[in-house]
């Protein structure tokens, strides 16, 4: 049996039934203190300055990040860890300057846009992934860490893309890579995977990760997980009686995930009871490590992106911009053909997934006012920086 949740739910899903979350710059007093949208725990917040230096990336030479002193706000608050529920310190905290051995990580969370952002990512900007697809056509044999070339149709004129050849999407694979030194070869440009604390172990002091994500209202993400499993024979989680539920049949079947993302950035098990502060330090962690994206913001989440880890097109920019264009606009694993009308809240399936995922929609309401706060981290950085100074290698006449 799944553990349970121990707090009585909020009235309206995705509202705390404590204390609303205040930004830093709303505060009065000398020693303001942020706190965090549930719960009575009130985090001192220290001010840190904003470094305001020009930063180079790794591979980007002419890319820039500027931090602005707008940064010094609830996100960039600095306050002890309300627990410690495994060692996160190979990754920087969110407001650190980038340096150019900080490699990017991409934890995906299911259903929430991020195979949009890793095709942004890997097929439009062309980056060199650390993913699943590194260890296809044997290379997951390989006994030195190399950047090898999947896929591809020379028929159709499509390059192979490149991978390293490594799996960051398993525990095992995370562990192969640590051996193999990922993140001290400087091969990947970004690193794909849901096991943020795993994955913590590829890194060092000397090289670093940088935490990213995109983050989808919690009811929207099981509906979507529902809809999904019960086609995708291929997943370990699909069971064949999902073809024939309803969804509110899901609901109450005891299978719904249950605060998957709560749970996961505190490590704690499916079986695991969670509490107040469970969520608590689920958002004091993502407040620390995170960029976050918002779904319901595709094109601002992927422009921040951009602009923080400096990515600019490099192959061929007019290709390259119909691409990103395209799966933002229809993305990437979209289930177009089982598409029904999703639940209103106050029906029963729809607030049987909201009691579900309690801690998850409070969560969620922190990351919406983060995504806002975090938009000073860009400040002074134009749209379209993708473009800006971009260059074209297969052109008939090569600019790179």
């Amino acid at each position: 049996q799944r553990g349970a949740a121990t707090s009585s739910p909020p009235q309206q899903p995705g509202i705390s039934s404590g204390s609303m979350y205040v930004p830093l710059q709303q505060q009065q007093g000398d020693e303001p203190t942020a706190m965090l949208p549930t719960g009575n725990v009130m985090l001192p917040t220290g001010g840190i300055v904003a470094n305001t230096q020009t930063q180079q990336y790794p591979q980007q030479p002419d890319s820039v990040m500027e931090y602005s002193p707008e940064a010094q706000s609830a996100s960039t608050a600095q306050a002890p860890l309300l627990t410690d529920p495994g060692d996160l310190s190979g990754y920087k905290d969110a407001w650190d300057p980038h340096e150019a051995t900080d490699t990017p990580v991409f934890w995906h969370v299911p259903k929430a846009g991020g195979s949009t952002v890793k095709d942004i990512m890997g097929t439009c900007h062309r980056m060199t992934m650390a993913s699943e697809a590194g260890i296809a056509d044997g290379h997951g044999e390989d006994t030195t860490i190399a950047v090898v070339k999947i896929g591809g149709d020379p028929e159709k004129g499509q390059d192979p893309s490149p991978f390293v050849n490594v799996d960051s999407t398993t525990a095992a694979g995370l562990e192969r890579a640590k051996a193999l030194g990922l993140a001290q070869s400087g091969l990947a440009d970004a690193i794909v995977t849901t096991y943020v604390y795993e994955a913590n172990g590829l890194f060092d002091p000397q090289h670093r990760g940088r935490l990213f994500s995109v983050f989808r209202h919690p009811v929207d993400r099981a509906i979507s997980m529902f809809q999904y499993l019960q086609y995708a024979n291929w997943e370990p989680t699909y069971r064949p009686e999902f073809a024939k539920m309803s969804l509110e049949e899901y609901s109450r079947s005891g299978m719904a995930e249950n605060n998957w993302l709560t749970r996961t950035l505190v490590n704690k098990s499916d079986d695991a009871e969670l509490t107040d502060s469970d969520v608590n330090l689920a958002m004091d962690i993502v407040r620390r490590k995170f960029i976050v994206g918002l779904l319901s913001e595709k094109e601002e989440t992927m422009e921040r992106f951009e602009k923080l880890f400096g990515w600019k097109y490099r192959v061929n920019p007019e290709n390259q911009e119909i691409c990103r264009e395209k799966l933002l606009g229809t993305g990437a694993n979209a289930n177009t053909s089982n598409k029904k009308e999703k639940p209103r809240p106050g029906t029963p399936a729809y607030d049987l997934l909201a009691k579900e995922n309690i801690y998850d929609l409070q969560l969620f309401n922190y990351v919406t006012t983060l995504f806002a706060e975090q938009a000073a981290f860009v400040a002074g950085i134009p749209d379209g920086f993708r473009l800006d100074g971009a260059t074209c290698c297969k052109c008939e006449v090569p600019a790179c």
